[in-house]
């Protein structure tokens, strides 16, 4: 794993894919002049990479492992996500985008030295460095760290992940610093989240340390569970956490493929407009999702019988119902597609719907997810506050979401959730009064919240607390989800030496390979 080079204030670059690994040296003799560019010119392109990152490579997997994806009507797949069959080919780019574009932020936090004033765009590229990492960690376990971004180690060290968790929160802090040195460079249009707010980039920072701290819910290894207590304490004197949606936006458009909003190029419209892409064509609704929002899982788990009020903002209906495939089954008869609320492909034409779709705000986090994190916080007994008041607010906020209109799209009647709150209060797995588990409830109306939008942490959650109860596709004989991915050949083929052997059955056991946060 060599450096990546990066960092071209030219639009055609800060709209580049993030899903090709670039083994290539950061001061290669086409940028000669890297060392002049400043932190402001490589920071929108560092976080439309990672954006993209997100709300694609990691959550499309996410989707499926959380079953809220299968597949469409006349697709066949032999995909690892749905057989289980997973090697060094399965899902590649969770592991290798995540360092190239760890690397973009480290580049504009290796610019210190020589532009000593801009602390801003240091303290966002120090909690982006955090994300990437944290979900390597999440997805993977060990991993190269504290040698993973060094140009003159072409083969770093794999470090226990239980050790490097200390150093994200560590990276965390370091970014609070950099937010609260004097003097700084002003910080604007580049930072295409929150605009230079630097109060807003601390709520972030606080609702992504609330996130890490939740992954160690469940481990019992003293040193994390110390940690874990240490930074709740913490934490909890300055519950300052994030209120709105976050929205990412560099300028998206339609002039090219790369420089459309990253889930309309995905998931929407090919190149030239003439059909819907691949993924458009082949995803669908999981059967999963498909009867949570239809309201017909009624077991031990859940009580329903609610048809949830997002459902036709979230999939297509056929005869009024959202019809979803049982992954492992390919499906023969029609079968629920993406929303246009999805995909942003809305519009009283087709090329103001194109426009639409192109240009619209990506998500780097909702406000839904930030109050579940809350609820389950305060529910574990880790901050102090009324849970069911953060449920409540979770629920609220991402009915606010689904009535949020973008573009020339105007939501005329705005979902109500003060009455599906109550319509849902006594039933068991959905509401809280109802639920004798009040932490099934809260993952499970975050795993309806962020579906589709942010899949991987429905998945991550899954493992992490059990909830929400998934089945398994048809046909696999594992017994549960996998615990983690294979590290990618390019790993095994260029850092042979450090990189840990792991097999398909390691996916299926807890051993010392298992990630942390489910030891």
């Amino acid at each position: 794993m060599k450096k990546i080079l990066y960092s071209s204030i030219m639009m055609l670059l800060l709209f580049s894919s993030c899903e090709n690994y670039l083994d290539v040296n950061e001061k290669q003799t086409n940028r000669p002049d890297f060392d002049a560019l400043t932190p402001s010119q490589m920071l929108s392109g560092a976080l439309t990479n990672y954006t993209s990152y997100q709300v694609t490579t990691l959550s499309t997997y996410g989707n499926r492992l959380a079953y809220v994806w299968g597949l469409n009507s006349g697709f066949t797949s032999t995909d690892p996500a749905y057989t289980y069959k997973y090697d060094s080919s399965s899902y590649t780019a969770c592991f290798e985008s995540a360092y190239l574009i760890g690397d973009n932020f480290q580049d504009i936090l290796d610019k210190k030295a020589s532009f000593p004033t801009y602390t801003l765009h240091f303290g966002v590229a120090k909690v982006m460095k955090v994300m990437c990492m944290d979900y390597v960690t999440a997805l993977y376990g060990d991993a190269p760290y504290t040698e993973a971004f060094n140009n003159d180690i072409i083969a770093p060290k794999y470090e226990d992940d239980k050790k490097i968790i200390p150093g994200l929160f560590k990276e965390l802090d370091e970014a609070r610093a950099f937010f609260a040195a004097p003097g700084a460079a002003p910080m604007g249009a580049e930072d295409c989240v929150f605009a230079g707010d630097k109060a807003k980039w601390l709520k972030f920072v606080n609702t992504i340390e609330l996130k890490l701290l939740l992954r160690l819910s469940k481990t019992t290894d003293a040193t994390l569970v110390a940690l874990r207590t240490a930074r709740f304490t913490k934490l909890n004197a300055n519950q300052d956490f994030v209120t709105q949606d976050v929205t990412v936006n560099p300028g998206y458009n339609n002039g090219t493929l790369n420089s459309r909003n990253p889930i309309f190029r995905v998931n929407g419209q090919n190149e030239s407009f003439s059909a819907a892409t691949s993924a458009n064509a082949a995803n669908a609704a999981g059967d999963y999702a498909g009867r949570l929002v239809n309201g017909t899982i009624n077991d031990a788990n859940i009580t329903s019988g609610l048809v949830d009020p997002r459902r036709a903002r979230m999939f297509t209906l056929i005869g009024g119902t959202v019809v979803g495939n049982v992954q492992g089954i390919f499906p023969l008869t029609a079968i629920s597609k993406y929303a246009s609320f999805y995909h942003g492909r809305t519009g009283a034409s087709v090329d103001i719907a194109n426009k639409n779709g192109g240009e619209r705000n990506a998500f780097l986090m909702q406000a839904a997810e930030s109050y579940f994190l809350q609820a389950e916080a305060m529910q574990r007994g880790y901050l102090t506050g009324t849970a069911k008041t953060a449920f409540e607010d979770g629920v609220k906020a991402s009915f606010n979401f689904y009535s949020t209109g973008f573009g020339t799209i105007v939501i005329a009647t705005p979902l109500d959730p003060v009455a599906y709150l109550a319509a849902i209060d006594a039933k068991n797995g959905l509401g809280w009064t109802g639920s004798t588990d009040k932490i099934s409830a809260i993952i499970t109306q975050k795993y309806l919240a962020l579906s589709q939008w942010h899949g991987i942490e429905l998945y991550l959650d899954h493992l992490r607390t059990g909830y929400p109860v998934l089945p398994l596709p048809f046909g696999v004989t594992e017994t549960k989800r996998p615990n983690r991915l294979i590290y990618p050949s390019s790993e095994y083929s260029s850092n042979s030496t450090n990189t840990p052997v792991v097999s398909n059955g390691d996916l299926f056991s807890v051993n010392t390979k298992t990630p942390y946060y489910l030891q």
